[in-house]
């Protein structure tokens, strides 16, 4: 099960998933959230930085310096990994938010231009 962008940006659960909902606010709210991941992970890549110089300072000589010099390139590399794909995410998704914000405005545009009168359907 991975992570469930639309529960994190706020679109309520459909109870009929039977028809394909297009709409340009989950796309964005859902790039909004990897954007604040994005940042939340850098901060915290920036702290274990800062955390690791200043332990590398007053703990010379203990056996748990060489654990944290050996274990601080493999966390900085999963952050620094997790920080770029939030950041390619959130463009992408940015990017197909406008797009169907543009499609929906444009079917809706072609929609209304065509005349059907007063006709009912069943007389057609």
């Amino acid at each position: 099960m991975g992570f469930d962008w639309e529960k994190a940006a706020g679109v309520p659960p459909r109870a009929d998933d039977a028809d394909l909902r297009i709409s340009k606010t989950p796309w964005t709210s859902a790039s909004g959230v990897a954007d604040e991941l994005r940042t939340a992970t850098n901060s915290g890549l920036a702290d274990l930085k800062e955390a690791g110089t200043g332990a590398a300072s007053g703990t010379q000589g203990f056996d748990c310096t060489a654990a944290l010099s050996e274990i601080r390139p493999t966390w900085e590399a999963r952050l620094t990994s997790v920080r770029s794909e939030c950041e390619r995410l959130h463009g992408s998704l940015a990017r197909t938010g406008t797009h169907f914000g543009e499609v929906d405005r444009h079917v809706k545009g072609r929609a209304a231009a065509v005349r059907i009168g007063n006709t009912p359907d069943w007389a057609r």
